[in-house]
C-alpha cells in the first residue's frame, strides 16, 4: 500500500460494507485500537527494542557505580614444599620474635580504592552511556510507532481486500443476472448467441477477479493475525470495524517540520548517538592525563597451625603511561572519526525527515483529489450501468456497452476502497513522522465507521 495521500476525507471509509452486512449479528468486533494493543503486547519488534533499552540503562548504571569507592575481598591458601614465612616482617629479631614458618600459607584481605582524578574519563563515559540509553529509549518509541503503523496498514489491507471482494462479488451477481436475461432472450429468439458468449466471457473474468480477491483477503487476514499474535479466526474481515479520519484538518508545513524536528524518534535517537560519540572522544582524550587513586586495605596472614595476624595499609597511587606505541593517539583519532560520522548521520536524518514530511504534505492534495474523483466516478458509473441496463431491457442499448460499464464500475469500486484506505494510512504515516503516533492518537484521530 502506498504510504502517502491523506487529508480532505469528508466521507467515511466504508470498506467492505456489503460483506460486513453478511456477518452474524453476534460476531465479536475488533477495532483498530484493540488491534494495536494486541500488537504492542505480542509483536517481537517492540520487545527487542525494550530489551536493548534495558541493557543500555544497565550499562549506564554499571559506569555510574564507578563514582563510588570499590571494595573487594580476596583469600587464598598455598602449600609449599618447604616451610615458608607466613607473616610479613616489620623488623628482624631472631631471639625475641623469630619469624614464623609453615608449609601452609593462608592469606586474605579487603582492598578498597577510589579514583580521585582520571582526566574526566569516568564522567565522559557516564555521560556517553546515558546518551546511549536515551537513544535506546527513543528507538523504543520508534519501534512502538512502527508496530502501530504496521498494524494499521495490515488492518486497512484486510478491509481493502474485503471491499475489493465485495465489488467483485457484486459484479458477479450483476453479470449472472444479465446472463440469465440474455439466455431467456436467446431461448425465445430475441437475442443472438454472440451476446450470450460476451456475457459469459465477462462473467468468467469477474469470477476470476472474485477468486483472486478471496485469496488476497485470506492472505491479508493471516498477516494481520500473525502481527497481533492471535488465531486467524480472530482477525477475520467480518470482525473488523471500518475507520475514518475524525479530523481532516492538517497543520501547516512549517508547524509539521518543527514538530518532526523536535519529536521524531529516529531523529532524536541519531542526535543522542551523536552526543554519545562526542563524550566517547572526550574519554579518549582523557587518556593523555595522569590517574590518581586512593588505595587501602586490611590484610590477614596465617599458617596451617592457625596463628593469624592482620594489618592495614593505605596510600595514594599515581599512574601515567609514558609510551603506548601510539595507542592513545589512535584511540582519539578513532573516536573523533566516529563523532564526525555521528554528526553526519544526524544531518542525513534531518534531511530525510524533512523530505518525508514534504512528501506526506504533497500526498495530502493527491489523496483529497483522488478520493473525490473516484467517489464521483463510482456515482457516475452506477448511473451509467443503470441506464445501460434499462437500454438493454428496452432494446435500445448494446451488450458491449453494458458489459464495459459494469467492468468499469467494478474497477472504480475497488479503486475507491484502496484510495480511502491509503488516505487513512497516510495520516498514520504523518503521525509517525511527527512523533505523535501512539495508541492514544489512534483512538483520538480515527473513529469507527459503524
Amino acid at each position: 500500500m502506498n504510504r502517502s495521500t491523506f487529508v480532505g476525507l469528508a466521507g467515511a471509509l466504508a470498506l467492505a460494507a456489503p460483506l460486513a452486512a453478511q456477518a452474524p449479528a453476534d460476531t465479536a468486533t475488533l477495532t483498530l485500537s484493540a488491534a494495536v494493543q494486541h500488537a504492542l503486547a505480542a509483536y517481537p519488534e517492540l520487545q527487542a527494542a525494550e530489551a536493548t533499552a534495558s541493557g543500555a540503562h544497565a550499562a549506564a548504571g554499571r559506569l555510574i557505580a564507578q563514582r563510588l569507592p570499590q571494595l573487594a575481598a580476596q583469600g587464598n591458601v598455598s602449600r609449599f614444599q618447604d616451610p615458608m614465612i607466613v607473616a610479613p616482617l616489620h623488623g628482624l629479631n631472631l631471639q625475641a620474635a623469630p619469624p614464623a614458618f609453615d608449609q601452609t600459607l593462608i592469606q586474605g584481605g579487603l582492598n578498597a580504592s577510589y579514583t580521585l582524578f582520571d582526566g574526566g574519563a569516568r564522567g565522559a563515559r557516564i555521560h556517553g552511556a546515558r546518551a546511549r540509553a536515551a537513544a535506546a529509549d527513543d528507538r523504543v518509541h520508534a519501534s512502538s510507532a512502527d508496530v502501530i503503523a504496521g498494524t494499521a496498514q495490515a488492518y486497512l489491507e484486510v478491509l481493502t481486500a474485503q471491499a475489493v471482494l465485495a465489488a467483485e462479488t457484486q459484479g458477479v451477481t450483476a453479470l449472472t443476472a444479465e446472463r440469465d436475461r440474455v439466455q431467456q432472450q436467446l431461448d425465445v429468439g430475441n437475442a443472438a448467441r454472440v451476446a450470450l458468449l460476451r456475457v459469459e466471457a465477462a462473467l468468467a473474468t469477474a469470477e476470476a477477479g472474485r477468486i483472486s480477491a478471496t485469496t488476497s483477503l485470506d492472505d491479508a487476514e493471516r498477516e494481520l493475525a500473525r502481527r497481533l499474535g492471535v488465531d486467524p479466526a480472530e482477525a477475520r474481515a467480518a470482525r473488523l470495524v471500518p475507520v475514518r479520519i475524525a479530523d481532516t484538518t492538517v497543520p501547516g508545513r512549517d508547524a509539521l517540520l518543527r514538530q518532526a524536528d523536535d519529536a521524531n524518534p529516529d531523529l532524536r535517537a541519531a542526535r543522542r548517538q551523536e552526543e554519545a560519540a562526542t563524550w566517547a572522544r572526550r574519554a579518549a582524550v582523557a587518556a593523555w592525563l595522569p590517574h590518581l587513586d586512593l588505595v587501602g586495605g586490611y590484610l590477614v596472614y596465617g599458617s596451617g597451625a592457625g596463628d593469624f595476624s592482620g594489618e592495614w595499609q593505605a596510600g595514594v597511587r599515581l599512574s601515567y603511561p609514558i609510551f603506548t606505541g601510539g595507542a592513545r593517539s589512535s584511540a582519539v583519532t578513532e573516536a573523533g572519526a566516529e563523532a564526525a560520522a555521528a554528526s553526519a548521520k544526524v544531518r542525513l536524518a534531518e534531511i530525510a525527515t524533512a523530505n518525508a514530511v514534504d512528501r506526506a504534505l504533497s500526498a495530502v492534495r493527491d489523496a483529497a483529489a483522488r478520493t473525490a474523483a473516484v467517489e464521483a466516478a463510482v456515482a457516475h458509473l452506477e448511473e451509467v450501468v443503470r441506464i445501460e441496463r434499462l437500454s438493454l431491457e428496452t432494446g435500445e442499448g448494446t451488450e458491449t456497452d453494458f458489459l464495459q460499464s459494469e467492468a468499469d464500475l467494478r474497477g472504480a469500486r475497488a479503486n475507491l476502497a484502496r484510495t480511502r484506505a491509503t488516505a487513512v494510512f497516510a495520516r498514520v504515516s504523518l503521525a509517525r513522522l511527527t512523533g505523535t503516533l501512539t495508541p492514544a492518537w489512534i483512538t483520538a484521530a480515527l473513529e469507527t465507521d459503524r
